[in-house]
């Protein structure tokens, strides 16, 4: 196959390598993205308490947005009353060709067998 998928009994697999970069990336963009959502709400909290509209400094911009509303269209809706009019209205756009990946939480036996073999590591 390649450095990446194999082939193993008429399915297809991940090399170990990979699915350990794979998982260690996404969590740690889990992580990440956690944290940055903590930040936010809490900069967002202390300009709300301070009437802070912008933040501007050489290393980056920070711009409070007030809370709105948004308007949108109930496409389902319009398709199924007025097709005609979705029709006639409707875009169709490509899109490129992608990937979701998607790490599982491990049970409590893989999480079990992971400590045990950090202790067996550290000895």
């Amino acid at each position: 196959m390649n450095d990446l998928i194999k082939l193993d009994n008429g399915e297809y697999g991940l090399v170990k390598d990979t699915v350990n970069t794979i998982t260690s990336i996404e969590n740690e963009i889990k992580k990440l993205k956690e944290m940055q959502d903590n930040y936010k709400e809490q900069l967002l909290k202390a300009m709300e308490d301070n009437d802070i509209l912008k933040i501007d400094i050489p290393e980056l911009t920070i711009t409070r947005k007030a809370p709105t509303t948004r308007e949108s269209l109930d496409t389902k809706t319009l398709k199924e009353e007025l097709p005609e009019i979705y029709d006639t209205y409707v875009k169709i756009s490509p899109v490129k060709g992608s990937i979701t990946i998607k790490v599982k939480d491990k049970s409590e036996e893989e999480k079990t067998l992971d400590k045990i073999k950090d202790l067996v590591k550290e000895n």
